[in-house]
């Protein structure tokens, strides 16, 4: 139990690093980048979309490496 709880915990901090990191960088990137050339609002958005497209593929990551561990996890009970 004690083990599955840590998993757990830390599962959750990886998702929460891989969601916000992407869109806080790519946010702020693309919304300097607005400011300097004079695109408002078009390259925030796309960063924004680049950062989502970043985290569907890092989550997919996670997730089939939790699985698996989850599943070796599983099996030393």
């Amino acid at each position: 139990m004690k083990k599955s709880l840590i998993f757990s915990f830390g599962l959750i901090g990886e998702i929460g690093f891989a969601t916000a990191l992407p869109l806080v960088i790519f946010g702020k990137l693309g919304r300097y980048l607005d400011t300097r050339w004079g695109t408002t609002p078009y390259l925030f958005y796309t960063g924004v979309a680049l950062a989502s497209i970043q985290i569907f593929f890092y989550l997919w990551m996670i997730v089939k490496k939790a699985s698996e561990d989850f599943q070796k996890l599983d099996d030393n009970k």
